[in-house]
């Protein structure tokens, strides 16, 4: 309760300050970004997307670097998964993934550790949401290649590792049940006569 009324306090100092300027600061974006994870841990999901949004508004009116605008994206995405709006959830997710692939391949051989888990964590949300829409091809590729990212840069042993490649397996059985172009089955007709 006391970080809830700081985080409250340092935005209305931060919008008190920013009145008369024609930008908001990086500090009220991260203010933002951090009273919408607030919202989404208490359930408030409306109140959570809508500071959320606004600190991505204001990341990319900055120019901020790829990996925080990617980092709300992915905050994005996982409350409106929560709302059941998985077709918008997917678009931040993929929006996070682009951001972060483009950072590894920027960074090559300098890449973080924390990029690394990033970019895992963009495919699995990525996948997700797929899952989520029956898109089962895509799921299980997105999981696969989430779980290649994790094994190589956070080893066989990590949670993030284990779930990719457990999630992947289920897609993957998934899509081999139920083929998305498989015609429907008619019914067969009627010969009781």
């Amino acid at each position: 309760k006391q970080a809830f009324e700081q985080l409250k306090y340092a935005e209305a100092v931060l919008d008190s300050q920013g009145a008369g300027e024609e930008e908001p600061t990086s500090f009220l974006a991260v203010t933002c970004n951090n009273l919408g994870c607030y919202y989404k841990k208490v359930g408030k999901l409306h109140a959570a997307l809508s500071y959320l949004r606004k600190a991505l508004k204001i990341e990319l009116s900055l120019q901020t670097d790829d990996t925080t605008v990617a980092g709300t994206h992915l905050n994005i995405c996982a409350i409106l998964s929560k709302l059941d709006k998985h077709d918008k959830a997917v678009k931040h997710a993929e929006c996070a993934l682009q951001l972060i692939i483009a950072r590894v391949g920027v960074a090559g051989d300098s890449t973080s550790q924390e990029e690394y888990s990033m970019l895992a964590i963009a495919y699995h949300n990525v996948a997700v949401e797929q899952d989520y829409m029956h898109q089962w091809d895509q799921a299980a590729q997105a999981y696969q290649q989430g779980h290649q990212v994790a094994k190589k840069c956070l080893g066989e042993q990590h949670p993030l590792t284990q779930t990719l490649g457990k999630n992947c397996e289920a897609a993957v059985q998934k899509s081999q049940k139920f083929p998305r172009d498989r015609p429907p089955v008619a019914p067969a007709p009627d010969r009781s006569r």
